[in-house]
C-alpha cells in the first residue's frame, strides 16, 4: 500500500485483490457437474475457462456420464482474441477420446496458454451424456441469456460435422446455460 496526495489530502490506496487469479499447479480448472445432459451429435461445443495467468497446460478431459458405443469427442482449446466473449482461435487440437464407456476421460497436452479467457472444445459424432450442472448460477463475464435472465451464459455452441476442431470457431453460436464438467489441469504457473 502506498498514499498518494490529492489536494492536499493524503489518500490511502486500496489493495485490490481478486481471489479468482489464484491458480494451483496440478490442480484442474473449468466446471463442475451434478447433474447429466445429452450431447448432440454433430455439435461443436465451447465451455468459458478463465487463465488469469499465465499456464502450462498438460491435460484436458471430460467426464462422460453415459456411454455412447463406438462413439468419440474431440476435445481441445480455443482463445477468446477479441475479447467478445466468444471463441475465436483454435490454441490445441487435443486429439480425441472414446466415449464407448462411461468415467472420467482425458488427453495429455503440453500447450503454454497466456492470461486471457479460453473455451473448451468438444465436438462428437454420438450422443453421450456428460456430468453437467443443468441449472447452474454461476456468474461468468459472458452474460445472462435472453430469454433466461436468470442464467448465465457458460457455453456457446454451434451445428457442425464431426471430426477435427477448425482452426476459427464458426460464427452463429447459440448461448447454452449449462456447465459441463470439462477442465484443464495447470502443470504450472509461470
Amino acid at each position: 500500500m502506498g498514499t498518494d496526495i490529492h489536494r492536499g489530502l493524503e489518500l490511502w490506496q486500496p489493495r485490490v485483490y481478486n481471489e479468482w487469479e489464484a491458480l494451483r499447479a496440478g490442480a484442474w480448472f473449468g466446471a463442475a457437474g451434478s447433474n447429466t445432459h445429452q450431447l448432440s451429435a454433430d455439435r461443436l461445443y465451447a465451455a468459458y475457462v478463465a487463465a488469469p495467468r499465465d499456464v502450462v497446460v498438460d491435460r484436458v478431459g471430460v467426464s462422460v456420464y453415459a456411454a455412447d458405443s463406438g462413439k468419440t469427442l474431440w476435445l481441445g482449446l480455443y482463445a477468446d482474441d477479441d475479447r467478445d466473449g466468444c471463441p475465436d482461435r483454435l490454441v490445441l487440437d487435443a486429439g480425441t477420446v472414446d466415449v464407448s464407456t462411461a468415467g472420467d476421460k482425458e488427453i495429455a497436452v503440453d500447450v503454454q496458454l497466456h492470461a486471457g479467457s479460453y473455451y473448451i472444445a468438444f465436438l462428437g459424432d454420438g450422443t453421450p451424456q456428460l456430468s453437467a450442472n443443468t441449472a447452474p448460477r454461476t456468474r461468468t463475464p459472458l452474460g445472462m441469456i435472453a430469454a433466461k435472465p436468470s442464467l448465465y451464459v457458460q457455453t456457446w455452441w454451434v451445428n457442425r460435422d464431426a471430426g477435427p476442431l477448425p482452426e476459427l470457431f464458426p460464427s452463429g453460436v447459440t448461448a447454452d446455460y449449462r456447465e459441463y464438467q470439462v477442465a484443464m489441469r495447470v502443470a504450472c504457473v509461470l
